[in-house]
């Protein structure tokens, strides 16, 4: 009965003995594996993967060193050590000329890079000047002139006017409204284009359709179906008919002829100068001095 009681105390002893064996070579595996994994880390972020060439994809805007140096990158950096997202935006805002930089590691040692050019899409006309901006809202440019062929947005009131930094309004309002228009100019479903919006009356937004029609939609609730229901109306007129278009409630709209407007308006103004003219014929009169009566003899 001693013996037994023996050997199983021997028995526990050696189970522990193989418990920690066990314990300390997976505590030297895990510390070789970590060493490694620092080694490796180490020597990626400075011997390994070391920029030796840049492959240029897309839109060239400019020579590939000034490129680069807009960018801020050089042959020898780590790639593994450049933060893209940050150099990215960095970029976008150097070279004004480029809607977009994407860079991308190609390993082992190249950089791609791929640019984008901006195109011009909006005057956005302010009361210190023109603002020409991309499709995307980039500043390219901060103007006295607006430029030709690009659609006016007229009473927008921007709180960044830096070219390559990209639009904003200082009331939320005008943003709202601006990417309501974008969306449908950007639509080539219209069959009217829109040349201009005037947003400076909230409450009384003129869009300008073709250079021949101008639309006073109202407020600026329900635009796209403002805008179609327009479209409609305007699409039953003769071709090239210059007039003006009025909202009327929520589901009518007015049309008058140019011609009739500009008719009844020099009537109206003739009618109001034959008024003053008279008016000051009047006061003329008024202010002339009475003659005076011939004396009459009295006979005696």
């Amino acid at each position: 009965m001693r013996d037994i009681e023996k050997l199983n105390m021997a028995h526990g002893a050696n189970s522990r003995r193989i418990r920690r064996r066990r314990r300390g070579r997976s505590f030297y595996a895990l510390l070789v594996v970590v060493l490694t994994f620092a080694i490796v880390v180490t020597l990626s972020m400075t011997v390994f993967f070391n920029i030796k060439a840049f492959r240029l994809t897309g839109d060239q805007i400019c020579g590939e060193e000034e490129l680069l140096e807009k960018i801020g990158v050089s042959l020898g950096d780590n790639m593994m050590r450049l933060n893209l997202e940050e150099l990215e935006q960095a970029a976008e805002e150097n070279l004004l000329d480029a809607e977009s930089v994407t860079l991308k590691r190609q390993f082992p040692s190249t950089l791609v890079i791929d640019i984008r050019a901006a195109v011009p899409a909006y005057n956005v006309r302010y009361e210190d000047g023109t603002l020409i901006v991309s499709r995307n809202n980039k500043i390219l440019k901060n103007s006295m002139d607006p430029m030709d062929g690009l659609i006016s947005i007229i009473g927008y009131a921007p709180s960044e006017t830096t070219p390559g930094k990209h639009l904003a309004a200082q009331e939320e309002r005008h943003d709202k409204i601006l990417a309501a228009f974008q969306e449908l100019i950007q639509d080539t479903s219209l069959a009217v284009p829109i040349v201009s919006v005037n947003m400076t009356d909230l409450n009384d937004i003129i869009v300008n359709f073709d250079d021949r029609i101008e639309f006073d939609m109202g407020n600026w609730s329900e635009i796209p179906y403002k805008i179609s229901f327009a479209e409609q109306v305007i699409a039953k007129q003769p071709a090239g008919k210059e007039g003006y278009l009025n909202m009327i409630g929520s589901n009518q709209c007015s049309f008058r002829n140019k011609s009739d407007v500009l008719n009844a308006e020099k009537t109206a103004e003739l009618r109001a100068a034959a008024q003053q003219e008279a008016a000051l014929e009047t006061e003329t009169e008024s202010a002339l001095p009475e003659e005076s009566l011939p004396e009459t003899e009295q006979l005696e």
